[in-house]
């Protein structure tokens, strides 16, 4: 056999091998690192998400009592956050699909509806906001969302001439998901015979508890009012996966009791977290936290009682971005 025929039949050797290799099934250990990456990032980014709403250009409205008039306001506001979609993506491909849009930041809609009251007798106001989007579907993608929250503003400086500057501080609750259908059967490897998801419907579910602190100044001219801001939170989140489809052995069959014991003892010895698995599909959810820090400022446009607030924010540790428009009454 000559030189040439060699090399023919070693790289034809290593082509063979390698499409092999590339061919065999992702192991149940990839699969929930995925879900680790994916819950880690969403801990940055839903905080931010959930800063949405009561961003009110004035940083503090005034007491409510004493005062002629009693200060207050009510109204709401609609805004939007990225968030980073390569862990999702990662995620998504190892559960038989892929996003339908080939971006890197997917826009996270919000909207609130939003009152604040001025304190009485100290110089404190109190807001609270509440949004709520049904299951909908937009690009392919289904989402959900849920957010309830409230803050404390103390005035440090309220002169006539002077800025208004408060510091406060407030707590977040966020509830979302994304869902998608997956094109075709997942199959799945975990050291002993595979296991296949037929068909499977997944969700991409999160949520998430965040303290928050901000600080903010404000100054009035004429009918416009520019502000900028400061917050850090400390968030709980969770974030993970449910599918919805029937999981088969090699042999066609659904996998039972034993089975996923088999799994989640394999998972374990592997150092990661198991699946919960039954007779619907399976899913796994993970839980983490972490600090938060973002910028946000704009301006509002004062027409009498009427406000028109036009916000910008920056999540500053993970580099993502957002805005909002909010309409109040408010005296």
């Amino acid at each position: 056999m000559n030189t040439k025929i060699k090399i023919f039949m070693l790289v034809l050797i290593f082509a063979v091998s390698f499409s092999a290799i590339a061919e065999d099934p992702p192991s149940l250990t990839e699969l929930q690192k995925s879900v680790a990456d994916f819950s880690e990032g969403l801990a940055k980014t839903l905080p931010f998400n959930s800063s949405l709403g009561l961003n009110w250009a004035d940083a503090y409205i005034g007491k409510f009592l004493p005062s002629s008039p009693p200060h207050f306001g009510v109204g709401g506001s609609f805004g939007v956050t990225t968030m980073d979609t390569p862990a999702m993506k990662t995620l998504a491909s190892f559960l038989g699909g892929k996003l339908p849009l080939n971006i890197d930041k997917l826009p996270l809609p919000a909207y609130t509806v939003e009152v604040r009251v001025g304190g009485v007798f100290l110089p404190f106001d109190a807001g609270f906001k509440f949004g709520y989007l049904p299951s909908t579907e937009i690009f392919g993608i289904g989402t959900n969302y849920l957010l309830v929250g409230g803050d404390i503003r103390y005035a440090l400086l309220d002169k006539p001439v002077l800025p208004k500057i408060s510091v406060g501080v407030g707590f977040n609750y966020l509830q979302g998901g994304i869902s998608a259908k997956m094109g075709s059967d997942t199959t799945f490897a975990y050291g002993g015979p595979s296991i296949t998801l037929k068909s499977p419907k997944t969700e991409f579910n999160w949520a998430t508890k965040s303290l928050d602190f901000k600080a903010q100044i404000s100054k009035s001219f004429l009918i416009i009012t520019p502000y900028l801001g400061l917050g850090v939170s400390y968030a709980w989140s969770e974030a993970g996966y449910s599918v919805k489809a029937s999981i088969e052995d090699e042999y066609n069959e659904l996998i039972g009791p034993s089975e996923i014991a088999a799994i989640n003892d394999y998972l374990r010895s592997q150092g990661v977290d198991t699946i919960d698995v039954d007779k619907n599909g399976a899913s796994s959810i993970i839980n983490s936290s972490s600090f938060n820090l973002r910028a946000f400022g704009g301006i509002s446009l004062n027409i009498v009682v009427f406000k028109i607030d036009l916000t910008v924010l920056y999540s500053i540790l993970d580099n993502n971005y957002g805005g909002s428009v909010g309409l109040r009454f408010q005296l």
